[in-house]
């Protein structure tokens, strides 16, 4: 009896604690095999085997977690990393991120579709990306198509004398959203992503006054020659845009891997980047949608102008807002067509640059632009004053003097209050036309200009300060005038008489002479 009711009463005491060891075993085994890939028998671009047991296992539980593509996907801005990768562009890695490649549903047998110049391939990876561009990612693909409309007819014309697929046009709407000034983490700069030297390679300048690859229509021009390149190498577009995207180099190596040079077996392993596997199915869906965006619920898009200019012969160092004044329209209108030019101004080793300017617009400015004159004129910027900051900090940051922000803020005194604000004055260069000529000193002469360096005196400080001064300089005068007009009344004799004195040099040594005489 006593051994039963000592079993009886450790019982209890035990279970919990034996619980505890099994559900953290069971939760240990289904995170183990929560990790392994995906796997399906007939999936073309699932991972390699590995473990199939484990896989069979892993896809029995795992598989109705699955969403289909028309399910409620989650917030593009909240996704994690491993939801999302749509690392080709910088506005899509904004939107979501997917890291891994057999997150995505599982491949369905392809299917060839027609018309489309360019291989389109139909399966679950296009799918995913149709849906995503139409539901999650829909305001921003919305925004790619209105500005594709303003460069796809220039890149289909260049696509057509080299004799690649047009549908290879919409190849910048998953690398850039046609937008020539973006730049990635990677440095890959312009509407068609060139890295400096891929772009210095066909012919791109890059420098301190110009960076073609932000030029859409050079930079189309390479990005053709690229192409072309990449074609007759790996003599397969999924494989040429593949390298487009990660470097030929890196899919030659691929290629020699997996001893096979077809794109869809290749993404089945892990022989090129999560990137570059989506890359391919993400421009797929991308020309599907952009060749008919009606069918895909596009509609009332507010699509670009496209683009149109003409050519003038400038000199070396012509600003763009010199141009502008020429031809009267804001400065954005022509730089939006000169977005090469980094400092808004053309290269001063280049004697003849053509620049584009609007249509119509050539004439006005080679008959203004040698009117263009510049003026120096005096703007304001705004500093709020921070916690520690003082007149004395501040004004030696703006390379200023402490009377010159004093006169700008109309101030009396060097005390200053958190959060002020305060009027920092700048000299700039503005610019007008003119019918005599204005050099750049009548220039400045003629318009306000408040000095840097020079002390003002507009304050009361200022003025007692002068006044101090002015006194200084005729107590100076006075005193210096009375000592030439009667030297002998100084009281010290030990002023000018001694120099008066010393001035006479033979007197002294006739004096000691004596003296040693008498001696």
């Amino acid at each position: 009896m006593r051994t039963h009711s000592f079993f009886f009463e450790l019982l209890p005491r035990a279970l919990p604690r034996l619980f505890v060891v099994l559900a953290t075993g069971a939760l240990a085994m289904s995170g183990f095999t929560g990790c392994a890939p995906l796997a399906h028998p007939n999936n073309a671009m699932a991972a390699p085997e590995t473990a199939p047991r484990a896989q069979k296992e892993n896809v029995a539980r795992l598989q109705p977690e699955v969403p289909p593509a028309a399910a409620e996907e989650p917030d593009p801005q909240t996704a994690s990393p491993q939801a999302l990768n749509l690392a080709v562009s910088p506005e899509i890695r904004e939107l979501a991120q997917l890291s891994a490649w057999d997150v995505l549903p599982l491949l369905t047998p392809e299917e060839e579709v027609e018309p489309y110049d360019f291989p389109i391939t139909i399966n679950d990876q296009v799918e995913y990306y149709l849906d995503f561009f139409q539901n999650r990612h829909r305001k921003t693909f919305t925004k790619w198509l209105a500005r594709s409309s303003r460069y796809l007819p220039m890149i289909k014309k260049e696509l057509a004398l080299a004799g690649l697929p047009e549908d290879l046009a919409y190849l910048p709407m998953i690398e850039s959203g046609f937008n020539p000034t973006v730049s990635s983490p990677a440095s890959a700069v312009g509407t068609w992503q060139f890295m400096r030297a891929t772009g210095r390679s066909y012919g791109l300048k890059v420098n301190a006054y110009e960076d073609e690859r932000r030029d859409p229509v050079k930079s189309t021009k390479a990005a053709v020659a690229y192409l072309s390149n990449l074609y007759k190498e790996f003599d397969s577009w999924h494989l040429a845009v593949a390298a487009y995207n990660a470097g030929e180099g890196r899919i030659r190596r691929a290629m020699k891997q997996s001893d096979t040079d077809d794109f869809w077996e290749i993404a089945q392993g892990q022989y090129i980047h999560s990137e570059t596997k989506l890359y391919v199915p993400q421009l797929i869906a991308a020309i599907m949608i952009a060749k008919d965006p009606g069918k895909y619920g596009f509609d009332d898009i507010d699509y670009d102008e496209p683009l149109a200019y003409e050519t003038v012969r400038v000199p070396r160092g012509t600003p763009i807002k010199a141009v502008a004044v020429a031809c009267n329209l804001p400065d954005e209108e022509i730089l939006i067509l000169n977005r090469q030019l980094s400092k808004a101004i053309t290269p001063p080793s280049q004697a003849d640059y053509p620049l584009r300017v609007p249509p119509g617009k050539r004439d006005l400015v080679n008959k203004n632009l040698p009117k263009v004159r510049s003026v120096k004129v005096l703007e304001f910027n705004d500093h709020v004053v921070k916690r520690g900051e003082t007149l004395t900090t501040i004004s030696r940051k703006y390379k200023l003097s402490k009377t010159t922000l004093l006169k700008a803020n109309n101030l009396e005194r060097e005390r200053l209050s958190l959060g002020q604000h305060l009027r920092i004055p700048h000299q700039t260069t503005a610019y007008k036309l003119s019918d005599e000529p204005l050099h750049l000193a009548q220039a400045g002469a003629s318009v306000p200009l408040l000095s840097m360096h020079m002390e003002l005196t507009d304050t009361p400080a200022g003025k007692k300060k002068n006044a101090k001064r002015l006194k200084k300089e005729t107590r100076t005068k006075t005193s210096a005038k009375r000592t030439a007009a009667s030297p002998g009344k100084r009281k010290k004799p030990s002023g000018p008489t001694v120099k008066e004195k010393t001035k006479k040099s033979p007197t002294p040594s006739p004096k000691k002479s004596s003296a040693k005489k008498k001696k």
